[in-house]
């Protein structure tokens, strides 16, 4: 009997996860260790599954900042404070231990997630071949503790192709650009350079995304200065904006221009600033549902 509970223990902790009297504690065993890939011109993944746990995962889309955050397949976390702490691997125990923060959980903001700075942080730390640890308290016992270890083992070769796709990503994601608007100086329909940089971004994703269908172009004027001729300016911006995207390569036959003028106001024209939202034409992309 007592043979048969030693080679129990001795599985546990050479295994993928360890409960004790102290704390609950998950993370990949040496042998299981690995770091899975994601990689396109619209989003950079790299998670490493924790087992009985869920993945740890590393995540940069286009146009936005990168950023990490546990991905649990139950809900395993308490509200409170998390504490990560990179500390030395079981082949190099001499090395220091380094705090890299403390994430609060709560009740509006759930899940644990990292910002830009503590990401990269993160990843130099397992870069370097430490094992970062997330501790925090169980859902289940107020008295015991959960810590969730990230292995560095396979972690380079993986992090090179990682940081090779960041360096493809495109400069916007869809979100970023299917409902965008560009505004226009009082009476004015000439695209500015800032314009065409922010048409230069769409062009861009259109042309890596074969699920985009169809552009629809709507042109918009303040109440300055007269109905009709209101109308026509409205009509100027809405033709320089696709005349623009086909110059660049859209295909016309998938772009359909309307223009208001005045009709359509999201502001009220009593305040230049809200004359200043009304000039403006919006562009609203349509693409298959994935």
């Amino acid at each position: 009997m007592n043979r048969l509970l030693l080679q129990l223990v001795l599985v546990l902790f050479a295994g993928s996860w360890v409960l004790s009297a102290q704390a609950l504690r998950f993370g990949a065993s040496i042998n299981s260790a690995q770091w899975r890939l994601e990689l396109s011109p619209f989003e950079c993944k790299m998670w490493q599954p924790v087992p009985y746990y869920g993945d740890a995962v590393f995540s940069n889309r286009a146009g936005e900042e990168q950023t990490f955050f546990l991905a649990p397949t139950r809900k395993a976390i308490k509200t409170g404070e998390i504490s990560l702490v990179s500390t030395a691997p079981v082949w190099d125990t001499a090395r220091p231990s380094v705090e890299l923060g403390v994430i609060t959980v709560t009740a509006q903001n759930p899940s644990v997630k990292l910002g830009k700075k503590q990401a990269y942080q993160l990843l130099d730390e397992l870069y370097e071949g430490m094992t970062p640890v997330f501790s925090h308290p169980a859902r289940k016992a107020e008295d015991e503790q959960m810590e969730l270890s990230l292995s560095s083992i396979n972690f380079r070769k993986a992090y090179g192709q990682y940081r090779d796709c960041l360096a493809t990503l495109l400069p916007v994601n869809f979100d970023q650009i299917s409902r965008s608007r560009i505004y226009f100086p009082t009476a004015k329909h000439e695209l500015t350079k800032t314009t065409k940089t922010q048409l230069d971004h769409v062009v861009q994703y259109v042309k890596a995304d074969p699920s985009v269908t169809s552009f629809i172009v709507d042109g918009h004027a303040d109440e300055v200065g007269r109905r009709l001729y209101n109308l026509n300016l409205s009509k100027h911006r809405a033709e320089a904006i696709t005349q623009y995207l086909i110059a660049k390569g859209i295909d016309e036959a998938i772009i359909t221009t309307r223009y208001h003028g005045e009709r359509y106001p999201v502001a009220k024209n009593s305040t230049e600033q809200g004359r200043f939202a009304n000039r403006r034409v919006t562009l609203r992309l349509e693409r298959d549902k994935p």
